[in-house]
């Protein structure tokens, strides 16, 4: 497998939302996304067990499950985009993913709740 080479962001970053409604078994969708230039997924609704991987070719996952097999959240970074999971504190109703990449030589942190 090549590595990915690093991908210069300037002050842009693609980004899509999207209420999943269960991610396992809709991974084309996520792919066909992928193909137009999408750098960040922020995925609400994804339905996933511990057990179960949400893997995109490409991209890393960062994911906070529910409790139970419904609720969840998760963000999908492409691989070349350096960054990093950061915690989320003071949110306990809400079910939260948080990353911090870079933009414009200011950090920036990015949340799906």
């Amino acid at each position: 497998m090549a590595a990915c080479p690093k991908k210069q962001r300037g002050n842009a970053l693609r980004l899509t939302c999207w209420n999943a409604d269960g991610v396992h078994g809709r991974k084309l969708e996520l792919q066909h996304l992928s193909q137009h230039g999408v750098d960040t997924f922020l995925l609400s609704e994804t339905f996933l067990n511990p057990g179960q991987a949400c893997r995109l070719a490409n991209y890393v996952c960062h994911r906070t499950d529910g409790l139970t097999a419904r609720g969840g959240t998760a963000i999908l970074i492409h691989r070349g985009i350096v960054h990093r999971s950061v915690p989320v504190l003071g949110l306990t109703h809400l079910q939260t993913t948080a990353i911090q990449v870079t933009l414009a030589g200011k950090p920036v942190k990015i949340l799906e709740a």
